[in-house]
């Protein structure tokens, strides 16, 4: 392959990544300040949950799990968990995620 096309095909690869994440990120950000406060983070976040909340009781019983025998999970208590993980994530401590915060791996 010569390495014009090489370049061309990376260069194309790399600009459909960033859009993509760009997208995601723009998808979260449902006020579309370019951040992200808690409760969008939670809202983006509870999406599965929801889904598989069958009577919307803002409960996960055992007959709405996807894994046999999987403990009992409240909406509460998962916004509690994502809560820490907001605050791992918001690394300059203002509140907020921006998009390399968000996109970046949970820690």
């Amino acid at each position: 392959m010569p390495a014009r096309l090489f370049a061309l095909l990376l260069l194309l690869s790399t600009l459909a990544v960033a859009q993509s994440r760009a997208s995601y990120f723009d998808a979260a950000d449902t006020d579309h300040d370019g951040e992200l406060s808690l409760p969008e983070f939670q809202e983006w976040m509870s999406f599965a949950f929801r889904q598989m909340d069958k009577n919307h009781d803002d409960v996960i019983e055992d007959d709405e799990q996807l894994v046999p025998n999987a403990p009992r999970l409240a909406l509460e208590e998962l916004h509690e968990r994502q809560a820490e993980q907001f605050k791992r994530q918001d690394k300059n401590h203002d509140g907020f995620l921006s998009q390399k915060e968000f996109l970046a791996p949970p820690g």
